[in-house]
């Protein structure tokens, strides 16, 4: 007769790879936290405290780790998974991955080691609970290399140095006697035998057009891949001493192939484009002033938070952005959000668009997707939001910390940057230039130029296409020497 298992609480507490969600994708994101109910004893009841977006330091300040901290006690467990955010070159999330586990000296940044045994170890000890470790999941790689930062092996930035945090991890383990459950190496692995194109259906997608997925998301998984992380969670720790695995349930198997189909979201709509009419314009937040028009669009959070953006006229110029202490819109794998000051033009003209753009401030809480510039893009919806917006554009100008080009083609963003830290673009200004010339699109930032052929402006808005100065997440910026020239009608080779 089976011995009957004692009842036992499991929390969870890391990152938007663990966290819940609640959105609108055509596959929503899902973190791995979700699923560890699937492999364990119904004596073990999880409760899942991750949250998106934090790091192991910026963790810290939520009433998620109070309660955790309040929750704790004897015969629990403590599932840790942090790694994703504590990289970003940011004071409120960045832990230095190359100090040790007792290094208190925050000279060179927190200690990603220290931050874990002090805050998170310590205390579920203390409270006579039993941590455990897990390395992060690989970010999806396109042609399969993650040896960078796909793999967590961060490059340095400025002040904040890079490192290898599922090693930091590893070494935190085997240093304090905390179970370590290497999720790095088995999603790695898992990913290079099946190739990208299978592992891409591990992972959330934004959006559909025309019937095709888009908006892939490199980062989160969908519920399948979220399942498939968890079943490998429950086999690496059944092969370990923790006692936490006389809940598992007695036949691990890997979810069924049926579960992928369940991870599209059966009541997603396709959205439906309207084109841009002036006469819409008049009824925006912030106005018209012909030829040009200001539009918040995409992926900000929702349509309340239309008047956080600043959209104001200065001299010739414009101050634009988003100075809310809370981030507002994104340049990101999945999706786009941002205000825009804008104009359109037809989808068979030339032009040369020309500005000058120097970032006035950056709050605190921007980020690697934060993003200011000028660019061309397919459609354009006024005051909309649209969590999935992941079309057509070529873009100059700063994507996190990084200056240069960028682009978005069938959902896939595409980065053409040179690495630099965001803070350290304060105060500085950038010269930006896009020129299309018939089947030619040539996009400049300061000196360095990328040409475009036959790039689709006209998979959405088949008639019209808009040129765009562009501002989001926690970046205010001022635009001037602003200059747009029809040059005539493309003519096709």
């Amino acid at each position: 007769m089976q011995k009957k298992l004692p009842n036992t609480t499991v929390y969870v507490v890391g990152d938007s790879t663990l966290s819940a969600f609640s959105d609108d994708y055509y596959m929503p994101r899902y973190g791995y936290g979700t699923q560890l109910s699937r492999y364990l004893s119904p004596e073990a009841e999880v409760v899942n405290l991750a949250l998106s977006g934090r790091s192991s330091k910026s963790f810290l300040t939520e009433e998620n780790y109070k309660i955790l901290l309040s929750s704790l006690s004897s015969g629990d467990y403590l599932v840790i998974g942090f790694g994703h955010n504590d990289e970003k070159g940011e004071d409120e999330r960045y832990t230095n991955p190359n100090l040790g586990y007792l290094d208190e000296d925050c000279a060179r940044g927190v200690s990603f080691r220290n931050n874990l045994y002090k805050n998170y170890i310590v205390p579920a000890r203390e409270r006579g609970a039993i941590p455990i470790l897990c390395t992060p999941i690989v970010r999806l790689s396109e042609d399969d290399d993650y040896s960078g930062s796909c793999g967590h092996i961060a490059l340095s930035s400025g002040k904040y140095e890079g490192g290898d945090y599922p090693a930091a991890i590893r070494s935190l383990g085997e240093s304090a006697g905390v179970t370590v459950i290497d999720l790095t190496r088995s999603s790695m692995q898992r990913y290079k035998e099946v190739g990208h194109e299978k592992a891409a259906l591990f992972h959330a997608w934004a959006a559909t057009s025309g019937g095709r997925k888009t908006g892939l998301d490199f980062t989160h998984l969908n519920k399948y891949g979220a399942a498939w992380t968890a079943f490998e969670w429950a086999k690496l720790l059944a092969a370990t001493d923790n006692p936490l695995k006389n809940h598992l349930v007695p036949r691990i198997c890997p979810p069924a192939e049926e579960l992928l189909a369940q991870a599209v979201n059966a009541a997603y709509i396709e959205p439906s484009y309207k084109p841009f009419s002036p006469e819409d314009a008049k009824k925006a937040h912030f106005g018209a002033q012909p030829p040009w028009y200001v539009a918040v669009m995409g992926d900000f959070g929702g349509s309340e938070h239309i008047k956080e953006f600043i959209a104001e006229r200065e001299g010739d110029g414009w101050k634009l952005g988003n100075d809310s202490t809370v981030a507002r819109g994104k340049i990101s794998g999945s999706s786009d959000g941002f205000a825009a000051v804008f104009a359109q033009l037809g989808a068979d003209k030339n032009f040369e668009f020309f500005a000058r753009a120097t970032l006035l401030s950056l709050a605190p809480c921007a980020d690697g997707q934060t993003a200011f510039g000028i660019m061309v893009r397919d459609d354009i919806y006024v005051d909309e939001y649209v969590p999935s917006l992941s079309s057509n554009y070529v873009a100059a100008g700063v994507l996190g910390g990084g200056k240069g080009v960028f682009s978005r083609e069938g959902g896939k963003l595409s980065t053409y940057l040179k690495e630099g830290s965001a803070q350290d673009n304060c105060g500085k200004s950038f010269t930006l230039r896009i020129k299309k010339v018939n089947q030619q699109t040539v996009v400049c930032c300061d000196g360095d130029e990328r040409a475009f052929f036959d790039f689709d402006f006209v998979s959405v808005d088949n008639n019209f296409c808009y040129v765009c100065l562009f501002a989001n997440r926690c970046a205010v910026v001022k635009f001037d020497n602003i200059c747009l020239t029809v040059t005539g009608d493309a003519v096709r080779a």
